[in-house]
């Protein structure tokens, strides 16, 4: 017989409370004193279940129809309303259809390709600048903007654009910060920013600007034979069992300008600053890409070469995942494992603390990138950092090519050396970002 995930002792209205203001030191308290998860009554809402078990994890993320995206409200839909990142149902079975191929095998040795060259660009003009000191939050997010719009849209945006896009993500981390506002009565208004209203707008702008050019392109015969996601929205205009809504194609391309480098930035930021603090794993970085690097660009051969790197690479997604939870809501009470989870229930899957818990990895709090030597991430539940089940992020296999270039093309040549406590203050959105980016000093190696 099923029954109710146990409540914490403290009043619910307070456990919400400490959800929105001290998001992590809270959720790493419910993951050390519930096995499988908590349900806290909020005044005004359905309850705010937080699920500590891998395998009731699991099982949430399998059932998509049982527990289905939260739609994108106020703030969030005035960027995009159905992205494949926000859609459900029938609409993102076909959006999933549409876009599929171009998140998987050549395009992904494109991208790997793409990244390589840039990470190659990059690592030219810091030589060619010596040491200096940089934002290098900023620096990674112009790298992945570019390429991503250029492999899934299929134009560079060129510099001054990327550094643009890079104000625009600022603007819309104070904007998703959270707050109280996380677990306040849905019946409160919420007060959008006049700079987020224009940083949305910006971004809707870029998106349709980007959209226009790719359709006076084709229409002029141009890249005829491109792969890249946006020709395939503009071609699948034309296909008579394909329903776009209005404005879905600007919505995909804003939800891809986003969610197309926004995460693979934040995880080069995190694991370079990890390899500053570990100073011998980032020699053994260091040794392995001098072997496998050649002298140009590297490519997408050389990934498979790159096994220390990747695993420092999986390590620092281990302890700072950028999407640190994932987020759900019940439809329907819904049995899960022998629990039921009541309707409308706000369930939340954190990375975060299921990645510190000692239960599930030894020595938790360490950066041990020989953890995956030991064990094969793909056959470890309580690692999850792209997600699992039929939501799982499209672009993994993006992710973890090109990051791996990335790291391995800088690393050889530059010690990125950042202050011990500069990622002390993260701010907490549905991604985990730094406040004011993180400051590091680039000397080449001799």
């Amino acid at each position: 017989m099923s029954q109710r995930l146990p409540e914490p002792p403290e009043a619910g209205l307070l456990n919400a409370a400490r959800f929105g203001t001290q998001t992590f030191r809270f959720l790493e308290g419910v993951q050390s004193r519930f096995h499988d998860g908590t349900a806290i009554p909020i005044p005004g809402r359905a309850p705010l279940v937080v699920l500590t078990s891998p395998e009731l994890i699991t099982e949430a993320l399998d059932r998509r129809e049982a527990f289905t995206r939260v739609p994108a409200q106020d703030s969030a839909a005035m960027i995009a309303e159905q992205g494949l990142v926000q859609s459900e149902g029938d609409l993102w079975e076909q959006q999933r259809s549409v876009m599929a191929p171009a998140f998987g095998g050549q395009q992904v040795t494109a991208y790997a390709n793409t990244t390589g060259n840039r990470a190659h660009r990059l690592a030219d003009e810091w030589a060619d600048t010596g040491e200096q000191s940089t934002n290098l939050h900023k620096q990674m997010t112009s790298m992945t903007i570019r390429v991503a719009s250029e492999i899934l849209l299929g134009e560079d945006i060129g510099q001054a654009r990327a550094d643009q896009f890079h104000e625009w993500m600022q603007i819309a981390g104070e904007e998703f910060e959270f707050g109280l506002d996380a677990v306040t009565p849905e019946w409160v208004p919420e007060r959008v920013s006049p700079a987020f209203r224009e940083a949305a707008d910006g971004i809707r702008g870029l998106s349709e600007e980007l959209i226009e050019r790719r359709r006076a392109a084709l229409a002029d015969g141009e890249d005829e034979g491109s792969a890249d996601m946006l020709t395939m929205l503009i071609r699948a205009e034309d296909n008579p069992d394909v329903e776009l809504p209005t404005n879905q194609i600007r919505d995909e391309v804003a939800t891809f300008l986003i969610a197309g480098h926004e995460t693979t930035a934040l995880s080069l930021t995190y694991t370079l600053s990890l390899l500053s603090w570990n100073p011998e794993t980032r020699e053994r970085v260091r040794e392995e890409a001098e072997a496998v690097l050649g002298d140009g660009p590297p490519t997408h051969d050389d990934v498979a070469d790159l096994e220390y790197t990747k695993r420092a690479y999986r390590e620092a997604l281990r302890l700072y995942p950028p999407a640190w939870a994932v987020f759900r809501q019940a439809n329907g009470d819904v049995d899960l494992g022998e629990y039921t989870i009541e309707d409308g229930s706000a369930v939340i899957m954190p990375q975060w603390s299921v990645h510190r818990d000692e239960h599930h990895f030894e020595a938790p709090n360490t950066f041990d990138p020989d953890r995956w030597a030991r064990r094969d991430p793909n056959g470890v539940e309580a690692y999850f950092p792209f997600s699992t089940g039929p939501h799982a992020c499209i672009g993994r296999g993006f992710a973890l090519s090109g990051a791996t270039l990335v790291l391995a093309r800088l690393v050889r040549d530059f010690d990125i050396d950042v202050p011990e406590d500069e990622l002390d203050d993260l701010r907490i959105t549905p991604t985990l970002r730094p406040i004011d980016g993180v400051e590091a000093t680039i000397t080449p190696v001799e």
